[in-house]
Order: structure tokens, then C-alpha cells, then sequence
């Protein structure tokens, strides 16, 4: 009999699997990925284009580009596009970061059929309306005046400035200026230039009759898109540390650098690191401003890794008056990091970053995001194990060299607002 009593042995795992998709070529050489592990009649055609804010000329066309395409087309309008999806129980979804512009398509099986030729004219034959551009350019600048009142937003964009410079992509944030200089023929010329497909991923049971016509249709269109411009060059301006915010009972902080991309071979140390720091609950930085100073709710260090660039950066919200405490704590900690790192303490985040990220594949669409990740950034396909393994055999020794290099408190740029 199970005795209750006891708690079940520990078992360590660092498997990590992905599971078999299928990759072809269409005629054009875009590469179709499809992921059939899904026993629910459903489908999620996704395809990507080299659209995201890199290849912008001028703040925000991308973004208003991508958010156009269902908002009318040669032969339908907006309100006849969203009336024919809602019927079917099918959902449209467009996105545009840094690198990538993203349309995608979820629907039941049996309504692709019927639903395609629209998704398709919806990233062939869009109508640019300009009373549509104007309700949401409208929209935006109402959401941007909201987001410009929260302390957390204009730290975040004002380090973002800080490490790339207000010029480069990444360093760039939108105003209501850039917005109301947008026009609708910005984004004609903008979808002639830069909407054309790169990836195309499909989750889940698709028709055979429906697949040749996907491949027909996608494989026919063109992949010429002009080269992106380079922003490696771009001066960083002087910008001040601490911007006072009336009114507010709070400051948001912020610390970030320039640091690794995932191709490095370091990089899954540098995770492991940043993970030790602040990637989790029981992380260094938990432990000592909330835990033990009681000057915040939460703090977290991330890396965010992008197609042209990474940083790595750290964010936290206290009370205004203990702004200098915090920013004095934080760098204690970071200077801490490259001096002594508690074995037992390492030994934790190991099993918690592993099993964070074995977790991250629970569902079919989680695991297509980690095939994407190995597609859009040209990654091997054992990626990923790999990198747990390199987490798990990692040294304390090991690491210590790597705080040593990439988290010297003098390299990191600060900001705080309020």
C-alpha cells in the first residue's frame, strides 16, 4: 500500500523533446512547417514576414500595417470580415514586435475551406481604408495617452532608449506625432515592400484538399523584400537617470545593458545567471528587496532576446522615497553575483529554470512557439536540449567568469520615473 506519508522520491529530468513536424519547401522557398499534434478537429495557420519594427520607415508603419489587413479588403469590409469569422466560431490574429509581423488563422477543420480565400485576400488585397486608419490611429493615441500616465511604461521605454538610442529600432518608442504623421499611403507602400511570406507554421488537422491549396496560393506569391537598413552605428544621446513624475506615490526602476544573443555559446550560462539574479520567485533579488527589505511586491532580471540584439535587463516598482535604497540594492546584488554564488542556492535555480522550461511545452502551441524560436532565428533543432544541458553541467566556477564579464554594475544604463 502507498504510504501517504512520505513524499515521492525526486526524480531528475533533462529531456527535453520536441516532437516530429513535418518541413517542406514551397516553390518560392518558403518553408511550411506543419505540427499535427493536436486531436481536436482544429487548425492554426500562421504565416510570418520580415515585418517587425527593424525594417520601419518611419515609427509605427509596421504596427499600423499588420493592424490594417482585417480592417477591409478589395471585396469585403471590415464589419463583413469580423461578421463572416464570428459565424464560423474562427479567429484572426495580427502582431508586429521588433523583428517580425505575424497573421494567423484559427479555426475549426472543416471551415478552412471556407475561410482561406479570405485569410488569404487579407494578406494579398487589403483596402487601406482611411476612415478605418482613422478610428484606429484614434484608438492608439487614446491607449498611448493612458500608458504614458504608468511610472512602469516610461521606464521601460526611456531604458530602451538608453541602451540602442532613440534612432535605432529597438531604442525607439511611438509619440502621438509619429501617429498622426502616419498615412495610409505610408502603408500601401509598406505592404507592397515588406508583407511577403517568410515562414508559414501549421498547428493541428488539415484537409489534404486544403494543404495543396495553402501551398498553391502561399508558394505563388513573392519573397523579394529590399535589405534592411543597419543601425549598428547609431549615437546614444544624453539622457537623464531620474525623471520626477507629480503626483506619483511610486518609482519605477530600471537597469538594463546590451548582452548575449542565443547563439553565443555562453548564452545558456548568461541564462542561468540572470535566473540566480532575478528570473524566478526564490531568485537573489526576491530574496533581498522583498523578502528581507520589504521595499517592493515583485522584481524581476530578464533577457530578451531579439533577432539583431539582446539586453538584459532588471525592473522593479517601490515606493518613491525608497527609490536610492532599491537602485543601492540592486547593484549590491549584481556586485555580489561576481564575487560568490551559493552552491545549494545555484542548485535550486538549475531545477527550477529546467523545469520551468520543460514546462513551456504543455500544449501544442506552447511547443510551436519553441519550433518557431528554432525556425525565425535559424537555431539547431536540438536547441533546446542542448541548452539544458549545458545549464545542468555548468560550474559555479564557470559562472563566477561569466558575472565577471557580462554583469559588471559599471556596464549597466539606469533609469527611474517618479
Amino acid at each position: 500500500m502507498l504510504d501517504r506519508t512520505q513524499p515521492p522520491p525526486f526524480i531528475k529530468s533533462t529531456s527535453f523533446q520536441l516532437p516530429h513536424v513535418d518541413k517542406t519547401q514551397l516553390s518560392n522557398g518558403i518553408p511550411i512547417i506543419h505540427l499535427n499534434t493536436i486531436e481536436q478537429e482544429l487548425v492554426k495557420i500562421e504565416v510570418v514576414f520580415n515585418a517587425g519594427k527593424w525594417f520601419d520607415p518611419k515609427p509605427e508603419v509596421s504596427h499600423f500595417t499588420v493592424q490594417m489587413l482585417d480592417k477591409g479588403t478589395k471585396s469585403m469590409s471590415a464589419k463583413q470580415i469580423a461578421e463572416l469569422f464570428d459565424r464560423y466560431g474562427a479567429h484572426i490574429e495580427l502582431s508586429c514586435n521588433f523583428d517580425f509581423a505575424t497573421v494567423a488563422l484559427y479555426a475549426l477543420s472543416k471551415h478552412i475551406s471556407k475561410l482561406y480565400p479570405i485569410f488569404l485576400e487579407l494578406i494579398t488585397l487589403p483596402s487601406f481604408d482611411d476612415a478605418e486608419l482613422a478610428l484606429l490611429k484614434d484608438h492608439f493615441i487614446q491607449g498611448l495617452r493612458v500608458k504614458n500616465e504608468k511610472t512602469s511604461y516610461l521606464a521601460s521605454k526611456l531604458i530602451r532608449k538608453k541602451i540602442f538610442g532613440p534612432l535605432h529600432p529597438y531604442g525607439q518608442s511611438p509619440s502621438e506625432e509619429d501617429v498622426n504623421k502616419i498615412k495610409s499611403s505610408d502603408l500601401v507602400s509598406f505592404f507592397n515592400e515588406r508583407i511577403k511570406p517568410s515562414h508559414v507554421f501549421i498547428l493541428g488537422k488539415i484537409k489534404p484538399n486544403d494543404f495543396n491549396t495553402l501551398k498553391h496560393t502561399l508558394g505563388s506569391m513573392s519573397t523579394n523584400t529590399p535589405s534592411p537598413s543597419d543601425f549598428s552605428s547609431i549615437e546614444k544621446p544624453k539622457e537623464p537617470n531620474y525623471i520626477e513624475k507629480s503626483g506619483s506615490v511610486q518609482s519605477s526602476i530600471r537597469l538594463g545593458k546590451r548582452t548575449l544573443q542565443r547563439d553565443h555559446p555562453d548564452y545558456g550560462g548568461l541564462l542561468l545567471l540572470n535566473y540566480y539574479l532575478g528570473g524566478y520567485f526564490g531568485s537573489r533579488l526576491m530574496k533581498n528587496l522583498r523578502e528581507e527589505k520589504g521595499l517592493t511586491y515583485g522584481i524581476s532580471s530578464s533577457i530578451n532576446s531579439l533577432k539583431n540584439d539582446s539586453m538584459l535587463l532588471i525592473g522593479t516598482d517601490v515606493n518613491k522615497e525608497n527609490r536610492e535604497i532599491a537602485i543601492h540594492e540592486i547593484m549590491s546584488e549584481v556586485d555580489l553575483l561576481c564575487r560568490s554564488i551559493d552552491g545549494n542556492e545555484l542548485e535550486l535555480a538549475k531545477r527550477h529554470f529546467i523545469g520551468s522550461l520543460q514546462g513551456q511545452i504543455a500544449s501544442p502551441f506552447s511547443i510551436l512557439e519553441k519550433i518557431k524560436n528554432i525556425e525565425l532565428y535559424q537555431l539547431p533543432g536540438t536547441y533546446y536540449q542542448n541548452l539544458i544541458n549545458q545549464i545542468d553541467s555548468v560550474t559555479i566556477q564557470d559562472l563566477l567568469q561569466l558575472a565577471e564579464v557580462h554583469f559588471k554594475s559599471n556596464a549597466f544604463f539606469e533609469v527611474s520615473v517618479g
